[in-house]
């Protein structure tokens, strides 16, 4: 007895460490993600990612969202940093997966000292070159490129008539890029009649009144169009539908986030597939495939991908399409779902009616060929067994006298139970009676006979049936009756679906049809709800009863335009409610033919954007209060900074001056327009500090004495308390270049004598354009110098007093400089 407990114990000790051993060699993943999985890019390439790893009891699968779209400065990514290795230095990873160049580039600094240089497959990494991976031996991964002219290509190949190709691109840097390789795509195009246009570097205003006026036989090509030249910010999917409000042409595009708002398609760009090629990689890693060995998938994997509805909407024919397209909003009718259903039934049916007839005519013929017709009763047996249709036989009594297969598993009984047995034998008494009844009506009218009626199996469950049945004879004479089932249970289901779904149509779509002189002859209910009126009310009126008079006469014109030329119209009316209210339609009218090219009748679908158009109003309202808010603070800063110089005899047109070259330098830094901006705005505010000073130290000519130096020294804390708890991004700048702008680079300035890149950068810029301007200008203490001893005086303090790259950047870009100073002279 003990020996069994000892072996016992050793089975289950022995299955426990099988058991936590497998459990932790259990390979471990982290997917590094550059942005945050609200972004519809990441979101879809981290599905790709999850289409192949999609078994999380086979896989440890770690995921990380830096979020760097919002957050992306030095600060932010040591603290990420810090994050990743308290949560992760007790792990190695088997593989690491990256999204975006961001990561990318956060585990090319880091992978070794965070992540212990586990191998890396990285993806939707724009543009990458071998020579960015020189060095990184453990990296592989996917290439994201967009195809420029394939698109083209497809383009011309949709659009055989096409002779202006409008590319639309903004001034990021991202589209910069682009913009480059469009042109000189177009420059080396064979075909000389097709003139390619770049649309870019225009405000919000002006890109939609250029895409208003586009020519006929012209396609656009969305690229990237995040910002306007006004610093208006667009979402990924409002450039399409702007494009789509505005104009009729084709719209393709380069990345597929944007498909399903207003594009046809496009050879796309797609994270999906991005991911999924990179998980494919990794999981090579994982069946012990060494890193180097996979090569770089250079070829980004972009498919051809469309929206179904566009293609329709456009009359593209779909042969012209490449083979193995991705379609979205393709619906599929109820005969392509059903086809093979439905060819059967009707096989069946073809095939049980001429066995029926041969089955009459063979009972007619059984007095002169008896035996004849008993081995074909056999064959006809075993005929009818194999068809799916139940199929039986009754004499004048009432009884069973033949039946198939199918009829025996419908009554879920052999065929033993069933002959020479009455419908009383093998239904419930109910059923038999209506059974009986109908057997009855049929031998006295000897009519075929068609009826419905269901049957209750003994599991409980009911079926509906339609029963095909006519009399036979024997000798000349009435011999019964021969029937044939049909299961409509399924049929039936599917027709109260599509009742159902008609009524949910009926009260959830605002849908209106109209004659061919416009009079009304269909509305739905929502319809009806929106417009106040009853049915009553608007059947065979003109939609002019509910015309506001708000929408442009334009549009009724280009409305009726498209509907005599059979094409579908879409766009935007403003209605009158029953009580005078109005509301605001998003509206699809099609003409609609028989199959002669009759015309039928006009169909409106509309949604009620009443709402939205309310919204939007709201938000640009509050657009233009903050502008003008933005203006306002930007005076008023403007005005302090001066006040600040006049109180030591400089002129206003000295921190015009010093705002002018600090957005110079910034933006030669490369730094963002915005933050240039902020610079140049915040800047004037360098001296804001010397209002505390007495006017005696302030103005005094010749040198201060070291008691005045220290007073006049305290400028720059004071203008930094001034406004440091400001939350307001050009005020907290303001509070930084005045409290570091007397910093040098070599750590011998004031207040705090901070040395290098730990001076902001705001205060360095600030402070190379301050003295520039103050040495070209007359002081109370000094005269103006002349340019060359500025000049040499710049040679000798940089990497001393200055940045020296700013100085560098200064000379390099010194006639910008010297046209603002010629241009803004003190008068």
């Amino acid at each position: 007895m003990n020996g069994v407990r000892k072996f016992a114990k050793f089975v289950f000790l022995f299955f426990l460490c099988i058991g936590i051993l497998y459990a932790e060699h259990n390979p471990k993943i982290l997917v590094l993600h550059s942005y945050h999985p609200s972004y519809k890019w990441t979101n879809d390439l981290n599905n790709g990612i999850n289409s192949i790893f999609n078994d999380l009891t086979k896989v440890d699968l770690y995921v990380e969202y830096m979020d760097t779209k919002k957050y992306s400065d030095n600060k932010y990514f040591q603290s990420l940093k810090d994050i990743y290795y308290n949560k992760y230095h007790d792990i190695k990873f088997d593989v690491i997966i990256s999204s975006d160049n961001n990561a990318f580039n956060f585990l090319k600094k880091y992978n070794s000292t965070l992540f212990k240089n586990s191998p890396v497959v990285f993806s939707g990494t724009n543009y990458i070159k071998p020579k960015d991976l020189k060095g990184y031996e453990n990296f592989t991964g996917v290439n994201e490129k967009a195809d420029i002219k394939e698109n083209y290509e497809l383009i011309l190949k949709l659009h055989p008539n096409t002779k202006n190709i409008y590319t639309i691109i903004d001034t990021t840097q991202t589209g910069k890029i682009v913009k480059k390789e469009a042109q000189k795509i177009a420059s080396e195009y064979k075909n000389k009649d097709i003139k390619f246009h770049i649309i870019d570097d225009l405000t919000y205003d002006d890109f939609i009144s250029t895409i208003k006026k586009l020519p006929k036989n012209s396609a656009l090509l969305l690229t990237v169009y995040f910002k306007t030249k006004d610093n208006r910010f667009l979402e990924y999917y409002k450039a399409a539908h702007l494009l789509e409000e505005n104009t009729n042409t084709p719209i393709y595009a380069l990345w597929d986030f944007v498909l399903g708002h207003g594009i046809i398609g496009g050879y796309l760009t797609s994270g999906f597939f991005q991911g999924e090629s990179s998980a494919k990689m990794a999981k090579q890693i994982l069946e012990g495939r060494d890193v180097k060995s996979i090569p770089v998938l250079y070829k980004s994997p972009n498919r051809y991908m469309f929206d179904y509805r566009k293609i329709r909407s456009h009359n593209i024919n779909e042969n012209d399409l490449p083979l193995n397209s991705i379609f979205i909003n393709k619906e599929t009718s109820f005969y392509e779902i059903y086809y093979k259903e439905i060819i059967s039934a009707i096989i069946v049916f073809i095939f049980m009616f001429i066995s029926i007839i041969i089955l009459l005519i063979n009972i007619k013929r059984r007095k002169n060929a008896e035996e004849f017709i008993k081995k074909q009763l056999i064959f006809q047996q075993d005929l009818i067994d194999n068809v799916n249709t139940p199929i039986y036989y009754k004499n004048l009594n009432g009884e069973y006298i033949g039946c198939n297969k199918a009829f025996e598993e419908l009554m879920q009984m052999p065929r033993s139970q069933i002959l020479n047995k009455t419908a009383y034998d093998i239904v419930n008494f109910e059923s038999a009676k209506y059974y009986q009844n109908k057997d009855t009506e049929l031998l006295k009218s000897k009519q075929l006979q068609e009826y419905e009626g269901y049957i209750t199996s003994q599991d409980g469950e009911t079926k509906d049936l339609i029963f095909y049945k006519n009399v036979f004879y024997e000798d000349g004479k009435l011999a019964g009756i021969v029937g044939a089932i049909f299961d409509i249970t399924e049929s039936k289901a599917l027709n109260y679906e599509l009742n159902r779904m008609l009524s949910t149509f009926d009260k959830n779509v605002i849908a209106s049809k109209a004659d061919e002189d416009g009079n009304i002859i269909y509305v739905s209910e929502a319809f009806c709800k929106v417009s106040d009126y009853t049915k009553e009310e608007l059947i065979g009126k003109g939609h002019s009863l509910l015309r506001s008079g708000l929408t442009n006469k334009k549009t009724y014109k280009e409305l009726w335009e498209s509907l005599n030329k059979k094409q579908i119209w879409m766009g935007e009316l403003i209605n009158k409610k029953k009580n005078g209210q109005t509301y605001t339609l998003q509206t699809i009218i099609t003409p609609e033919y028989d199959k002669n090219g009759q015309f039928v009748n006009y169909t409106a679908i509309s949604e009620d954007i009443t709402a939205k158009k309310l919204i939007e109003q709201a938000k640009t309202e509050i657009e233009t209060l903050n502008e003008e808010i933005t203006d306002t603070q930007k005076e008023i800063i403007f005005r302090l900074g001066a006040i600040a110089e006049v109180r030591s005899k400089e002129t206003g047109q000295h921190v015009k001056r010093v705002a002018e070259y600090s957005k110079i330098l910034a933006r030669h830094y490369g730094l963002s327009q915005n933050e240039a901006e902020i610079v140049k705005t915040a800047s004037p505010m360098h001296d804001i500090g010397k209002i505390a000073i007495p006017d005696a130290i302030l103005n005094k000519p010749g040198r201060y004495t070291s008691e005045e130096f220290e007073i006049m020294k305290a400028h720059a804390k004071i203008g930094y308390d001034m406004l440091k708890e400001s939350k307001k991004a050009i005020l907290k700048a303001a509070a930084i270049i005045a409290h570091e702008h007397q910093e040098k680079y070599d750590g011998s300035g004031y207040p705090r004598g901070l040395s290098g890149e730990d001076i902001h950068i705001y205060g360095r810029i600030t402070a190379v354009a301050d003295v520039f301007d103050a040495l070209g200008s007359e002081r109370v203490y000094k005269k103006a110098w002349p340019d060359e001893a500025i000049f040499e005086y710049f040679k000798k303090e940089s990497g001393k007093h200055f940045d020296p790259i700013l100085i560098n950047l200064f000379f390099k870009n010194l006639d910008e400089f010297l046209k603002v100073r010629d241009n803004m002279k003190d008068l």
